[in-house]
């Protein structure tokens, strides 16, 4: 298998783990919607239920890490200082396909 791993990216491809020795910490079965594990990702990186996730105003300054972004300052290595901005946390899932295997 060659490592070329390509993000997945629409929510509603179908998701089948067949190594039985993962544990399936983000989602609680075998298949599933990437959706449904970018959401669980999601809700275990910022600490709240997917209940609380989908609620209007609940945890807001929690799901801002998520959604609009903080407000944060960065120094980057070599620059002469601080830098004011929005630091938000983006979730990626990647799939290297099987050579032999059907697109």
């Amino acid at each position: 298998m060659s490592e070329n791993y390509q993000p997945l990216e629409n929510e509603a491809h179908a998701i089948n783990i067949i190594d039985e020795d993962v544990h399936r910490f983000y989602v609680g079965q075998s298949m599933f919607k990437l959706g449904y594990l970018l959401e669980g990702i999601k809700c275990k990186l910022i600490d709240i239920s997917n209940n609380d996730l989908k609620k209007e105003n609940s945890h807001n300054n929690r799901k801002k890490w998520i959604n609009d972004g903080v407000d944060v300052e960065v120094l980057k290595v070599g620059s002469l200082g601080w830098q004011k901005g929005k630091l938000k946390l983006k979730v990626t899932v990647e799939f290297c396909p099987e050579e032999s295997s059907l697109n």
